[in-house]
């Protein structure tokens, strides 16, 4: 698990709509070019948009986007909403939806749940310049 709390840390809430999901991957792109981590700005768009995607579709409630760099090549980022219940992977990797938390997990060096009470919860990903750095594969 990791919480940044460093000044250099960007944090934006959104509303539960659908047009907050670009929005959200706006500030992300804007956030990376600041820090230089381009190279991580692909996958973090996709695991991004499919966490706020998750907050709007399943929470309903506003969401937090909070992003932060760690050194040259890893980005933190995570999305909190008001929902208490805890993401779910889909029972068919075939299905047309519920496939979000596969491409969180094959993008993400690392990623994670917190709950936060009665108050909702926290998903968070750890992101590399290279995908593969840390992971562990069999």
């Amino acid at each position: 698990m990791f919480i940044d709390t460093s000044p250099a840390a960007q944090e934006q809430t959104w509303p539960p709509e659908p047009v907050s999901v670009p929005h959200t991957r706006h500030f992300l792109r804007e956030a990376l070019n600041l820090w230089g981590l381009q190279a991580v700005g692909d996958e973090a768009a996709v695991v991004l948009s499919e966490l706020a995607t998750n907050a709007v579709i399943h929470a309903g409630t506003d969401f937090t986007v909070r992003l932060s760099p760690s050194g040259t090549q890893k980005l933190h980022l995570s999305v909190t909403d008001g929902s208490t219940v805890m993401p779910q992977w889909a029972t068919d990797p075939h299905a047309t939806d519920g496939r979000g938390l596969r491409l969180i997990d094959a993008l993400s060096t690392e990623w994670g749940v917190i709950l936060s009470g009665v108050k909702g919860k926290t998903v968070w990903a750890l992101l590399t310049a290279d995908p593969m750095i840390d992971k562990d594969f069999p």
